[in-house]
């Protein structure tokens, strides 16, 4: 599945800043949705941009920082991809860093970005928290500190959670999440392979909801 998939959205995410813009707000649609739905979401901004029903809270927030910055953001993701002095684990946190600054994404969907367009990290969703027994608690970052010291507390969370996913394997959380997600959700997908498909044909608008 991963191997099969990652390839796909990984060259799609760097084509340009407008694909980048699409895998952002693809992962933040799916915030406390489920994953069957999120498709048609990215269908309806894509119409109907910021007048997008589905674009709201936390979500606008997103999608308004994402139109102003998303050439600035683009251009760092591929400096880091790009670079050929940067280790594994350096380009994850270099990433990391970056999506962190995109208002609305926090650890975990940070994470999942880094899955999504370099094949790093992963996503410790509330699914797989349960999965792995992870304490929610270490994996929120505390946004407001400007101090020396919280500024460190924070970057020591980042480089744990790159940790904790590396440790469990990238590839294995993507493999072992669109498995769960198939088994809970059968009536909306055919197998864990077209969960993970999914992930690609939502970017391009060629998925079908037709079982």
């Amino acid at each position: 599945m991963f191997k099969t998939h990652s390839p796909k959205i990984k060259a799609f995410a760097q084509r340009n800043p407008d694909n980048l813009f699409l895998v952002i707000m693809m992962v933040v649609l799916s915030i406390q949705q489920k994953w069957s739905l999120v498709g048609d979401m990215l269908l309806d901004m894509n119409k109907n941009q910021k007048n997008s029903k589905f674009i709201w809270g936390n979500k606008r927030s997103t999608y308004n920082y994402m139109v102003k910055h998303q050439h600035f953001i683009f251009g760092q993701m591929m400096a880091v991809l790009n670079s050929v002095h940067l280790t594994s684990y350096e380009k994850a946190y270099s990433l990391m860093k970056i999506f962190l600054r995109i208002d609305g994404l926090g650890l975990a969907k940070a994470g999942f970005v880094c899955q999504l367009t370099a094949g790093l990290v992963g996503c410790m969703d509330v699914h797989n928290i349960k999965t792995y027994n992870i304490k929610p608690n270490s994996l929120v970052l505390n946004k407001k500190l400007t101090s020396e010291k919280g500024i460190l507390s924070n970057n020591n969370k980042i480089k744990q959670y790159i940790t904790i996913c590396q440790d469990y394997g990238t590839e294995n959380l993507w493999n072992s999440w669109c498995s769960m997600i198939a088994a809970s959700y059968p009536k909306d997908f055919i197998d864990s392979n077209h969960v993970s498909e999914v992930h690609y044909t939502y970017l391009t608008g060629e998925f079908t909801n037709d079982l």
